[in-house]
């Protein structure tokens, strides 16, 4: 995206011919494992959802440290992409909504639905 030159360290890749910044690889990252850990929070209910949203936190991490090990980013290239992924699934999940409360498959809970959306009562005759 920007023309930034890679760390000047012994790089362990030979010479790549994009620029550092901002690490794809990052908001790659943080892109998919964010969007499972939010989606698994809003659907499941129990102890093992937050497994996923270590895995979103731990994930990321771990590519970042790497990226900049390798010589291949500067730590700023890994903060732009964790801004740029952060700011990237705030809007997703704002526009998609994807844990909006489904409407239950019961008679009833139409109904219920129904009647407050209208504000009167809803024969189903």
């Amino acid at each position: 995206m920007v023309k930034r030159p890679r760390p000047y360290v012994h790089q362990l890749d030979h010479h790549l011919p994009t620029s550092a910044y901002p690490s794809g690889h990052v908001a790659a990252t943080v892109c998919l494992y964010g969007a499972i850990a939010i989606l698994v929070l809003g659907h499941t209910r129990g102890w093992w959802r937050w497994l996923f949203v270590a895995l979103a936190i731990v994930m990321p991490v771990a590519i970042a440290l790497s990226r900049m090990y390798r010589g291949e980013h500067h730590p700023t290239d890994v903060l732009g992409s964790l801004i740029f992924a952060a700011l990237w699934l705030t809007a997703t999940t704002l526009l998609i909504k994807p844990n909006a409360e489904l409407p239950s498959r019961s008679p009833g809970a139409v109904g219920a639905k129904l009647r407050s959306f209208t504000g009167r009562a809803v024969s189903r005759a």
